[in-house]
């Protein structure tokens, strides 16, 4: 949360940038109903309008598929991909309102990162200029010989880096104002030193493509040789790691492919950076291209707050395309989407098709592509003896990863089937391929010494929602928060526990106005601001804020016992099965654990009951 001078910077930024006037400049078709302007929701395809805004409380709402809501802010925060402080900054022109220093990017100064992003800003341009020229005609003529057109050339950003060694650095340090420094150079991963510590470029004799993070600012480069006869070095190289080149946390193309994964909910994930610029060229715009070998929980988190439904997984259908989709799959299966697979055949690649037939077919693919399951168990097709032990032993790794225990079970009762294999085999072949490791773990990790942790607080889905009612029903009747100060000490989760510090604050102020737009302010650029205009509009569907809040806190009270209760009895029979499987002194402190776990029970028992009686 910031400080009151921010507050009213963000408060008075609002009242200057009309909401309806900032929605109306990204969605013209918002039109005017009654007291509220309605359109279709630019975040998503639909073709009832559900997307709602209101001028007298400041906010806007989603009321179809994404349910999402905030203020003018949130709202070009989301439209236009940008950081919270970047909207504030351009608010903040438009209306002519001072921020708060430490809210400014002045970035020179207040931004360690950027001597960095402006020497690569600068590498991009300077690259992309390259290209043009008579030294650049060799890698100009390859990406056109793979079907790539010059407007598709200039949007990535495509560039050429002089062989020489030096030239990079001569534009550095031509730069204004002032020059690049080598250091930043070095820092972007654009520049090194040998070991007479003589600089040069990293760089040299290559195309050239930028890599942009989701906010559409070049991070780092990849790089590909001219020519495959070429043995002098890697036909690719990529930045090395920097503090902002992560290939683990980097989409490429994801700036990109933004706006349309939010209207559409579907994203295409295919192999490499020509592919998916094929793809944008011939209008589907919803491809992208994880970096590395493997999609990590990082590239994960990216998809997922994409809003993508569903994921299409794009490769080559040969064994190295196969490969690739089963990393994807392993580092995606616990999103709970739609995850499906397209498997091209005949040799070509995706990049290949697109340019030679156009979008048409690969779309009728996509209407047709496979269930991820399905895919995988047609690799199983053929496969005896070891072979087929061990490719059921690799799609077991992959069932792993779905969270639901109920889907998992079907899953695996359906593999049982294909293959012509008892259920119960399958459980067994799993057991010994984990059973030791997993032993191993229980008896090495922390809580198998010592004196019993504490139970950690947690917050399960109907306590997040029962929370989220109580705090909508106190902003709509901010009377009532003394009455629900106290439950304040229970909420685990983080979101939700900000968004009630940002009450407790505008109540503990007695000028302060308590509504959506203020809690919005106090937030600033929280994550949790994405759920308080959510939140009160569901508690407006109540009969009586007192009522909702009453309920909520003996509900919570309720739920408190129970989680309490499952995590002890959880413990205790976790104790139990160790003291069963363990011998000598592990079995006695298990077993002494267990006793103490079934002590601390019986007491939150008494206690509740006590609680319960008064």
């Amino acid at each position: 949360m910031h400080s009151e001078e921010f507050r009213r910077a963000i408060e008075s930024i609002k009242l200057r940038a009309p909401i309806e006037e900032v929605v109306r400049e990204r969605v013209p078709a918002l039109k005017k109903s009654g007291a509220l302007w309605v359109a279709c929701c630019p975040f998503h395809e639909e073709k009832t309008p559900s997307f709602k805004v209101d001028p007298r409380r400041g906010t806007w709402r989603c009321y179809g598929a994404c349910g999402a809501g905030g203020d003018q802010i949130s709202f070009l925060e989301r439209f236009d991909n940008l950081a919270f402080l970047e909207v504030l900054e351009i608010l903040a022109a438009r209306t002519g309102v001072e921020l708060p220093r430490r809210a400014r990017h002045d970035r020179p100064e207040s931004d360690p990162d950027e001597p960095a992003l402006r020497a690569l800003r600068c590498a991009e341009r300077f690259f992309a200029e390259a290209l043009a020229l008579p030294e650049g005609r060799a890698a100009l003529a390859y990406v056109r010989g793979r079907g790539l057109v010059d407007a598709t050339i200039t949007a990535f950003g495509l560039g050429y880096a002089p062989a020489n060694g030096q030239a990079l650095l001569e534009a550095a340090r031509r730069e204004g104002p002032g020059g690049i420094e080598f250091e930043a150079l070095e820092a972007a991963g654009l520049a090194r030193r040998n070991e007479q510590g003589r600089s040069y470029d990293f760089f040299r004799g290559r195309l050239v493509i930028p890599i942009r993070d989701a906010q559409g600012r070049p991070v780092g480069f990849g790089a590909r040789r001219l020519s495959d006869g070429d043995e002098s070095g890697p036909k690719y190289i990529n930045t090395a790691e920097t503090k902002l080149f992560h290939k683990g946390r980097l989409v490429y193309a994801l700036d990109r492919a933004l706006a349309q994964v939010r209207r559409s909910g579907h994203i295409v994930l295919m192999e490499g950076y020509t592919d998916v610029m094929a793809a944008h060229q011939v209008g589907l715009p919803q491809c992208v291209a994880v970096l590395g070998t493997a999609t990590t929980d990082e590239h994960a988190a990216l998809i997922r707050k994409s809003g993508a439904r569903r994921i299409t997984l794009l490769f080559d259908g040969d064994e190295a395309g196969r490969k690739a989709a089963w990393k994807a799959l392993a580092g995606l299966l616990h999103l709970e989407v739609v995850i499906d697979v397209v498997a091209l055949g005949g040799g070509d690649d995706p990049c290949d098709v697109l340019v030679r037939e156009g979008a048409a077919p690969l779309v009728a693919q996509f209407e047709l592509a496979r269930d991820w399951f399905e895919y995988v168990c047609e690799g199983l097709a053929g496969l005896r003896g070891v072979e087929l032990s061990r490719a059921v032993d690799a799609v077991l790794e992959l069932l792993a990863k779905v969270p639901r225990p109920v889907q998992r079970e079907s899953l695996v009762q359906e593999l049982g089937k294909r293959i012509g294999i008892s259920v119960e085999a399958l459980r067994e072949q799993w057991r010994s391929a984990h059973s030791k490791a997993s032993w191993k773990t229980r008896r090495d990790a922390p809580s198998a010494a010592g004196p019993i942790a504490k139970v950690e607080p947690t917050c399960p889905p109907l306590v997040k929602e029962s929370f989220g009612r109580l705090i909508g029903a106190l902003v709509l009747d901010p009377s009532l928060v003394p009455l629900a100060r106290a439950s304040r000490g229970r909420l685990a989760d983080e979101e939700l526990a900000a968004i009630f510090d940002a009450l407790l604050a505008l109540y503990a102020d007695e000028n302060a106005t308590i509504d959506e737009g203020a809690l919005l302010s106090v937030l600033g650029e929280h994550p949790a601001r994405h759920r308080v205009v959510p939140m009160v509009e569901a508690a407006r569907t109540a009969d009586s804020p007192r009522e909702l809040v009453e309920g909520e806190l003996r509900f919570l009270q309720e739920q408190e016992r129970k989680l309490r209760r499952a995590e002890l009895q959880a413990r205790i029979l976790e104790q139990e099965h160790a003291s069963l499987h363990a011998e000598g002194e592990d079995a006695r402190i298990a077993r002494e654990r267990a006793d103490e776990l079934v002590q601390r029970l019986s007491a939150h028992e008494a206690e509740w009951r006590g609680l319960a009686a008064s």
